[in-house]
């Protein structure tokens, strides 16, 4: 019988490297909801600028009462900061009032 070459090992390896990068990759693309969001994370998230959250969302006086206990600015280097699930829920329910009204 001829020699032959266990490829388990190997294909084993590979699929483990690709699961792990695979799952890496997912991970790098999911929000992380452990700690909370800086405006600059919440602009990359959203894709828009200092300027558009500011004017929009931040200093609007009918967001005032929604965003207090979930949005912070505590001024200085740290700035605003972002309790992500709540205001993940803020957005889905108003983003697209707010980009109605952006757009007039």
């Amino acid at each position: 019988m001829p020699p032959t070459l266990d490829l388990m090992p190997l294909i084993q390896e590979a699929i483990k490297t690709a699961v792990d990068r695979a799952v890496a990759d997912q991970l790098k693309h999911e929000p992380d909801y452990r700690r909370w969001w800086s405006a600059k994370e919440v602009q990359e998230r959203y894709g828009i600028t200092p300027t558009w959250l500011s004017e929009h969302i931040l200093n609007q006086p009918r967001f005032q009462r929604q965003l207090d206990g979930f949005a912070f600015n505590y001024h200085g280097q740290m700035g605003w900061r972002f309790e992500p699930k709540a205001f993940s829920d803020f957005m889905r329910d108003h983003f697209s009032e707010i980009a109605r009204e952006v757009s007039k």
